[in-house]
């Protein structure tokens, strides 16, 4: 499964991997070996940073979610991500069943 993943490092941990040994590019550098993204993107703006991940491993986005945390201090924001064939194949019956759930509710 394809995700894209966010985070935005705080001013203060960002402060503090810019002055440790290899600076941001050393901490970037970990997060791209360990996810491996397809694509990313650094906001030249703010210490954002933008991946596409494909990955069925949640152990491998949770062991990211940790470091980005205590690196970084940001929370990873994951947002599960497919082609339009992947969407055809799987919405028509997550609808139905979300539908079916509604409606077993009362809804």
């Amino acid at each position: 499964m394809r995700y894209l993943i966010r985070f935005e490092a705080s001013m203060e941990a960002g402060g503090r991997v810019d002055r440790s040994p290899g600076g941001a590019g050393a901490a970037i550098g970990r997060i791209l070996e360990l996810l491996k993204p397809e694509a990313f993107y650094v906001s030249v703006f703010k210490r954002e940073l933008f991946m596409i991940v494909n990955s069925n491993d949640p152990a491998l986005l949770t062991e990211a979610a940790h470091a980005v945390q205590l690196v970084a201090g940001a929370n990873l924001e994951v947002t599960p991500i497919m082609t339009g064939e992947e969407a055809m194949a799987i919405l028509p019956k997550a609808l139905g069943n979300a539908l079916a759930t509604a409606k077993s509710l009362g809804l």
